[in-house]
């Protein structure tokens, strides 16, 4: 069993939630704009880490 179509699929699954838990918390308008503004940090690693796992998808398959 190959573990890397896992591991990439996990990555994108990662990548995923952390774009959904960035976004909601900058979209949240009860929050303080120091935190709200906080929520680009996990908003740009889950698209990073969603990037790199479909360019792995793309040309490792």
């Amino acid at each position: 069993m190959d573990l890397l179509p896992i591991l990439m699929g996990a990555a994108l699954g990662g990548g995923l939630l952390l774009v959904v838990i960035g976004f909601r918390t900058l979209t949240n308008k009860e929050l303080d704009d120091d935190v709200r503004k906080r929520g680009f940090w996990p908003l740009n690693a889950g698209l990073i880490l969603a990037c790199v796992s479909m360019y792995l998808f793309a040309t490792a398959g």
